[in-house]
């Protein structure tokens, strides 16, 4: 039997061949996210190698839960290893050497003002190391100058000198969170073997200019030499035992191996973001494959009657359609897994010719993407062919009296059955995560609507038929006869039409659900920005947090026309044990700036603290006492308030208690409440002039610009989304044009007496658009309201985080309603075109 399905594929490659594509696609997917993580994690472990190449052993500083604070941050955690540390491990046997190292970020200014790196925008980050002259502890080769010696000269990497000019004796500005210093670059060095920065820029200063700009009194890590001979882990381990809590010693193998796994795990979070889209796309595939076997089976009902006339038994069947599946599948996956690695191949090329692509390595096909790639692929098309195959085993020995290609048509109810009774317990799951007041909400409407999808996927063709027969008059009217054979031959096949519909509708649906959320975020962002910000202006920081000192606060409200300045900031601190965020605020200006709906006011917090929802499902009420543990201190607060969002911070408390607690306050916002009367261009351009030569971390902006920022990026991400879709949307149109070439075979004779009795080439091309466009905008309308409605339900239940609007992205519907259409002529073309050119003669003789 395998034989046989062998030569019916060899044969009639013509009819499976869209739907080995439609496979391949999905695979594609697949084995591109694969290929590009293993080529990410491969190129990052090498460069982990690099990093520690040339450190025996390292000491830094953990957390209670052992985890590694971040030094780049405001994070004390990440600073806190002292001189004693050091001698500890100067002193442990078999040491050569032991220094401390420390490093924070900065900005790189020309002496004309204008940043060169760094600063607050976006991007790779500026990095300011203390130079210790010790070439392996550096990672740093000089290849021009000499090492810095002063605080007020440094060393850049060679990338960075090319792209900005630099060169030894040139004159810069190097800028911190709380000021300005004139340097000198003294030297350009290369970072490891390849200066693979990533695009970061690289500055070797003096210690003291580090700590000045961030780097803190303590060290963020000790590197280690060895002496020669002696075991690495075994000092590693001496070291490890002497020192105090808060630190750990592990050798550089052992880290870089630790920060290639840390990656790893990065890494499959995107793996499961990436491959969550292709499962979307082999789904769609799925109703791609089993509508083309369903209309095969169909048309070869007479082959399939005269095999069981002659003794094939009906099991034999099944394994030969079977059969042709799984070579099917074989051939898609090995094609799928091919076109994945091209695919990642140029996005690796892409990044790399656009810059940040240095850590990928040459992108070859992991085992895990022939794996996945064959599994999925084979799996997909086998379980899709499996009910065509029963019902192929089913037929009966006197089918091969019948005409050919004419379908036992099976009646739709027991589909309509089951998804009816998927999509009323949907319904009822959506209904219950609404208004049954459950805790997390979500969780009911996410599985509810899952169930909602597959139920109306299955009554999709129940919706078509009274569709297709409201729409014949519309179709007459237009097309007159050709209309009518369109709406008449959708009506014929309900099972088929639908099941394409249905593929297009799943892609469109998650465009549309996904359109809905985003044009959400839009609304409320807008309402929180320009509707909560009171504020003027807002001075903030994309790279590291503000100074919490009044003293630039007092700088900022020495300008012109600015009559209140206000911070934001944030702190982490324990409740009963537990970590949480705090919020610290200038409670008695903080309404000045924004419109915060607390209950009372901020300015009645009377030396106390505002708790937020999740503090009180912590079981904090109004009244009671709550105690903050932090770094260096703690204090017993009065609860006095409430804050009405989640997501803001649990606990909001005055920067006077704040400081009690000795924990680092990061300021993410000063805002800016310019004089009645003020020209408010003219106050954001002395502030601006002020920021970038005292502040060149912070940056000056509008409630406006930040509304721009946060539409832009829920615009990439809603990009981002629609392009990982499109795979499953190029599956559903080639669905629509696979069915309408198998349904032309199908209808050969049809075709050539339509022909016969006078109808033109250009008569049968229409009536095949037609059909191609009716199925297409009945998916995609069925889609958009199915996505429309889940996205509201989605919202809903999500109010508690602060999303108490819902807007209707109606200009995306149009677009991808019209889109739809378009969709359905594209599909069209081959199947009319192919319809259109039949012989007369040669198609009335046809006999399947």
């Amino acid at each position: 039997m395998f034989r046989l399905a062998a030569k019916s594929v060899r044969h009639n490659p013509k009819r499976l061949i869209l739907t080995a594509f439609a496979v391949a696609l999905g695979v594609g997917l697949i084995a591109a996210t694969h290929i590009f993580t293993d080529s990410l994690d491969r190129g990052f472990t090498r460069l982990f190698g690099e990093i520690y190449d040339g450190v025996d052993v390292i000491v830094e500083p953990i957390t209670d839960g052992g985890e590694v604070g971040d030094p780049t941050s405001g994070d004390s955690v990440a600073k806190n290893l002292d001189d004693d540390a050091v001698r500890i491990a100067q002193d442990a046997a078999g040491v050569d050497l032991a220094m401390g190292a420390t490093e924070a970020l900065g900005a790189l200014i020309g002496t004309d003002g204008e940043t060169l790196s760094g600063g607050s925008g976006f991007g790779p980050p500026t990095l300011f190391f203390n130079w210790t002259g010790v070439e392996d502890f550096d990672s740093a080769t000089l290849l021009d100058g000499r090492a810095p010696e002063a605080d007020d000269e440094l060393v850049v990497d060679v990338d960075t000198a090319e792209q900005h000019g630099l060169a030894v004796g040139d004159q810069v500005v190097v800028g911190g969170a709380e000021g300005t210093y004139p340097s000198t670059v003294v030297g350009i060095a290369t970072w490891g073997d390849s200066n693979n920065t990533q695009g970061a820029t690289l500055v070797w200063t003096s210690l003291d200019r580090v700590r000045e700009l961030g780097g803190g009194d303590g060290w963020t890590v000790i590197h280690v030499r060895v002496d020669d001979g002696a075991d690495a882990e075994a000092v590693a381990a001496a070291i490890d035992t002497a020192l105090p809590e808060g630190a750990r010693a592990l050798t550089g193998a052992a880290k870089a191996e630790e920060q290639a796994e840390s990656l790893g795990e990065a890494l499959k979070a995107v793996d499961i973001f990436t491959l969550a889209f292709a499962f979307v796309a082999l789904f769609v595939g799925a109703y791609i494959i089993a509508n083309t076997f369903r209309i095969i089976v169909t048309q070869r009902t007479r082959e399939f009657g005269l095999m069981r006339a002659v003794g094939v038994k009906g099991q034999q069947v099944r394994t030969m359609v079977l059969g042709e599946a799984l070579l099917i599948g074989i051939v898609a996956s090995v094609t799928g897994i091919l076109m994945g690695y091209a695919l990642a191949g140029g996005i690796i090329w892409l990044l790399k010719a656009l810059g940040p692509g240095e850590s990928f390595a040459a992108p070859i096909i992991p085992l895990d993407a022939i794996i996945w790639g064959f599994a999925v692929g084979i799996l997909v098309t086998l379980a899709s062919a499996l009910l065509p195959a029963i019902h192929a085993s089913r037929i009966s020995p006197m089918e091969a009296m019948r005409e050919a290609a004419v379908q036992n048509r099976r009646g739709l109810t027991m589909r309509n059955i089951v998804g009816g009774a998927l999509a009323l317990t949907g319904a009822g799951l959506t209904t219950v995560g609404l208004y049954a007041g459950l805790d997390r909400p979500y969780v009911y409407v996410g599985a509810g609507a899952v169930l909602l999808v597959l139920g109306v996927t299955l009554l999709a063709a129940q919706l078509l038929v009274p569709l297709a027969f409201g729409m014949r008059d519309l179709l007459t009217r237009i097309w007159r006869v050709d209309g009518k054979l369109a709406a008449n031959n959708i009506h014929r096949e309900p099972r088929r039409s639908a099941n394409t519909a249905a593929a297009l509708m799943i892609g469109v649906m998650l465009l549309a659900l996904t359109a809905t959320v985003t044009q959400t975020v839009k609304a409320v962002a807008n309402d929180a920005i320009g509707g909560q910000f009171t504020a003027d202006l807002m001075v903030v920081s994309t790279t590291v947090p503000g100074s919490p000192d009044q003293s630039v606060v007092d700088e900022l409200a020495s300008v012109a026309g600015v009559e209140t300045v206000t911070r934001s900031a944030s702190l982490d601190a324990r409740v009963d044990g537990v970590k949480i965020p705090v919020t610290v605020l200038d409670t008695a200006t903080a309404e000045e700036a924004i419109a915060y709906e607390t209950e009372p006011s901020f300015s009645e917090i009377d030396g106390g603290v505002f708790v937020s929802p999740s503090a009180i499902e912590a079981g904090a009420e109004v009244g009671d006492t709550v105690t903050l543990v932090g770094e260096e201190g703690e204090i017993s607060l009065e609860v006095t308030g409430t804050y009405p969002n989640s997501g803001d911070g649990d606990y909001f408390v005055d920067f006077a208690q704040a400081e009690q607690l000795g924990s680092p306050i990061d300021v993410w916002q000063y805002s800016i409440v310019a004089e009645s009367g003020a020209d408010l261009d003219q106050v954001r351009a002395d502030l601006e002039d002020l920021v970038a030569t005292e502040y060149p971390l912070l940056t000056v902006q509008s409630p406006d610009d930040m509304l721009e920022l946060a539409n832009q990026l829920i615009d990439l991400m809603l990009a981002v989304i629609t392009a990982l879709l499109s795979g499953a949307l190029v599956i559903a149109v080639l669905g629509v044009a696979n069915t309408l070439l198998l349904s032309v075979t199908e209808r050969t004779r049809e075709i050539g007496l339509l022909r016969a009795v006078g109808s033109r080439r250009r008569s049968v091309r229409r009536m095949i658009r037609i059909e191609s466009v009716v199925m297409s905008l009945f998916g995609a309308i069925l889609g958009i309201v199915l996505g429309v409605a889940l996205g509201v339900a989605l919202i809903r239940a999500l109010e508690e985080f602060g999303f108490d609007t819902v807007a209707i992205p109606w200009g995306m519907l149009a677009i991808y309603t019209v889109l739809a259409i378009v969709a359905g002529i594209v599909a069209a073309w081959w199947p009319a075109r192919r319809a259109a050119k039949m012989d007369v003669l040669e198609a009335i003789a046809f006999d399947g």
